[in-house]
């Protein structure tokens, strides 16, 4: 089949000097007949000037198949080597090895100042990251003294809040060289909620909401990396205290873990404020946030996106469901996991 495309545009470029080499050998078989009229031998000249024609576009060919052999390989990604047989393809050699030569340079370039500015900017991160542990740790001294208790509150949100703000940019940076940074095991999925659900305590409280956990088995292993998959369910969990909006009465928080042969899913539903129809199917894109972002000044667009990029780059799927004002369901899912026992 290449073989027979290669041919078909060879003779389409050689079509015109085909139709000038017939067109001149028949004007000069009818120019030499004309001039001798009892000379009536045709076959003869004929013969041999189509002859002539054959061996040229033989010749032709065998210089001309083997380099668009090797540029239709190498168009379908396989690795051949580029040999050109005349001087119009060694000229588009020496192009194409020059642009290739440009190319790599400057993405060379791009590459070294992308590292140098996510160099800086991660830097920049940490350096924000200490005046917000000492905001928390002013605001733990005073909450001592019972004094400003209220104030002292808001501002430890609003600290909070920063806080996520920057791991959600670090985590961004972080994103850049993820398969360097990953150690997938077997990994217990229930002491992992206790412990992010527990960090959040506080918020709950704030926020009146009670998280708990609906899973009648005593582990749940899933295949994972650890500290990525922290990272997942911190967004969801942030997610889900931040568009749950006080209303009377207390709401929950609830993570039920399912478990199968081959998987193990884990569903957080929360009685938020939900996500409209029309936004669900744009939630993963980054910076979007919908008509809640409207509602919300700490809407970032940013965690639902970074979930669905971890999640993806882990193994793991990631489904949501919402209905506006009852609260919103997002349910991931791992590949299981076997327990890990030391001989």
């Amino acid at each position: 089949m290449m073989q027979k495309e290669i041919f078909t545009r060879f003779i389409k470029d050689r079509l015109l000097i085909i139709m000038l080499y017939l067109s001149s050998m028949a004007s000069i078989i009818t120019f030499f007949h004309l001039s001798e009229p009892a000379n009536t031998e045709i076959f003869y000249p004929v013969s041999i000037g189509v002859f002539l024609l054959i061996v040229y576009l033989a010749i032709d060919w065998i210089r001309y198949y083997p380099t668009n052999r090797a540029i239709a390989l190498i168009l379908k990604n396989q690795d051949t080597e580029l040999q050109p047989h005349t001087e119009e393809q060694r000229a588009f050699q020496q192009l194409v090895y020059k642009m290739t030569g440009e190319y790599t340079r400057k993405n060379n370039e791009l590459k070294e100042q992308n590292k140098e500015r996510l160099y800086f900017l991660s830097h920049w991160m940490h350096h924000l990251k200490t005046p917000v542990s000492v905001i928390e740790l002013i605001i733990n001294k005073e909450e001592k003294t019972n004094e400003a208790a209220e104030i002292l509150e808001k501002i430890k949100q609003e600290n909070n809040r920063l806080h996520t703000y920057i791991q959600q940019g670090l985590t961004m940076i972080r994103m850049e060289s993820f398969e360097n940074d990953l150690e997938v095991r077997s990994v217990d999925l229930l002491p992992t909620l206790r412990k992010l659900i527990n960090d959040r305590k506080k918020e709950c409280i704030y926020q009146s909401i009670y998280p708990s956990i609906e899973f009648e088995g005593g582990n749940a292993f899933i295949i994972t990396d650890p500290k990525w998959n922290e990272i997942l369910l911190v967004q969801i969990i942030s997610n889900a205290i931040k568009y749950s909006v006080p209303k009377a009465g207390s709401k929950k928080l609830i993570f039920q873990i399912n478990k199968s042969v081959k998987h193990i899913s884990l569903t957080i539903k929360d009685e938020g404020v939900g996500i409209p129809a029309y936004d669900l199917e744009r939630v993963f894109q980054p910076f979007f946030t919908g008509e809640n972002g409207r509602t919300f000044s700490n809407s970032t667009g940013i965690g639902l996106y970074l979930s669905k990029k971890i999640a993806d780059k882990l193994g793991a799927t990631i489904n949501i469901q919402s209905e506006p004002s009852k609260g919103t369901t997002v349910t991931i899912r791992w590949l299981a996991g076997t327990k890990i026992t030391c001989s």
